[in-house]
């Protein structure tokens, strides 16, 4: 299936890649606002664009408390050390 194998892919090669990607991020707004895709295609860009930013940041912080909470289940405790190297990432080093 076409959409299986694109969301398989690191990379971004075709014009049908980047239209797969476009219809994801509408999808991601239609669910998180629990709107339909023709109201998220009717929307202004800007209005798109933000909302999409919104999503796509309470998504990452989701993830992350989910992945705390499994570190608590598998640990058994409530203390979870959390490290941050996000500075490896940095162009400075």
């Amino acid at each position: 299936m076409k959409v299986q194998d694109f969301l398989k892919k690191k990379s971004i090669d075709t014009a049908d890649d980047l239209r797969l990607q476009a219809e994801m991020f509408a999808y991601l707004v239609a669910t998180h606002y629990n709107i339909s895709l023709q109201e998220v295609y009717d929307m202004d860009m800007g209005v798109f664009q933000q909302s999409l930013s919104w999503t796509l940041a309470l998504k990452e912080r989701e993830k992350k408390q989910i992945a705390r909470q499994n570190m608590q289940s598998r640990t058994g405790s409530d203390e979870v050390v959390e490290f941050d190297y996000s500075w490896l990432d940095s162009e400075d080093l």
